[in-house]
């Protein structure tokens, strides 16, 4: 029997980037969570500090103790630079919006990346890929009237600049994962943005109690296992072919919305996602149809 490898591939790396957006919900969870309580820095730096003691822990273990050498330290200060400024952004917005706002607004980066991927990449975009999400942009639109005041809020335009620095970190991992290993992209990034944000976060500094503790640790391991899987994605698949796939975050944070937050969904929210779902099993069935 035949195996089409570039099926599997295609299929693996959209299953990769399904489990980052499932393990990404889940820790926005616990942000907002822990937002109530502890300053933005304090949440960066202890997700990421949780995240590098992880992953020393697995380095030193002795599988890994040959990947603890990074090639290029100048790409690894760039993106903890980007991911410290966008995770704060990123963290503010789901203090002061619900959580689907939040990815709802989220949701432009798909369009950031597309453009980044022609510029920086040179990808060929795929006529289907564009339409769906562009389609998908305008169920997310749908879900918020034009006169929505959130979309004029501050946090609001920083969630916009965080999208924009998330994109920026999506060409970045999919352009230098053939040259640093996995391992090392997922640590040295980890350490650096534990670095730089525990100087702000000392100014508001909170003990945390234990059972804190557990949650800020569960949003370490949460982080490595998400880079791991965009990761492990971009080895299988193009950036812009998991794009449209972002979408499927609003219709897991608005079932965590409605569970844990009592957040009822519009009507708008309900067709919105409706289309959002529609044009993301499109993207699935064209691309396996198409390898």
């Amino acid at each position: 029997m035949h195996v089409d490898k570039r099926k599997i591939d295609y299929l693996c790396g959209i299953t990769w980037f399904l489990l980052s957006i499932t393990i990404g919900v889940a820790n926005d969870t616990l942000m907002k969570f822990l937002g109530a309580e502890y300053s933005l820095a304090q949440i960066v730096c202890f997700r990421y500090g949780f995240a590098t003691l992880f992953l020393a822990l697995l380095g030193v273990s002795g599988k890994n103790i040959g990947s603890m050498f990074m090639r290029m330290p100048r790409l690894h200060i760039i993106r903890a630079i980007f991911l410290l400024v966008a995770m704060s952004l990123y963290c503010h917005g789901l203090h002061k919006l619900p959580i689907a706002t939040v990815m709802s607004l989220n949701f432009v980066i798909p369009l950031f990346t597309l453009i980044f991927a022609r510029i920086f990449l040179k990808e060929k975009i795929r006529l289907d890929s564009i339409i769906a999400t562009i389609v998908g942009f305008g169920g997310v639109y749908y879900i918020f009237e034009p006169k929505n005041e959130e979309f004029a809020t501050l946090a609001a335009m920083l969630l916009l600049l965080s999208s924009m620095l998330f994109a920026a970190l999506d060409i970045i991992n999919k352009k230098f994962v053939t040259n640093e290993g996995v391992f090392q992209m997922v640590f040295y990034t980890a350490t650096m943005t534990f670095i730089f944000a525990l100087p702000f976060a000392l100014f508001r500094w909170i003990v945390p109690s234990l059972r804190d503790i557990v949650l800020f640790a569960m949003l370490g391991g949460g982080a490595n296992l998400l880079l791991y899987c965009i990761l492990r994605a971009f080895e299988r698949v193009n950036v812009s072919t998991v794009a449209p796939f972002r979408y499927l975050e609003l219709i897991l944070a608005t079932g965590i919305g409605f569970f844990l937050f009592n957040e009822v969904p519009s009507k708008n929210t309900i067709w919105g996602s409706l289309v959002i779902i529609t044009s993301t099993t499109y993207i699935v069935y064209a691309g396996v149809r198409n390898k």
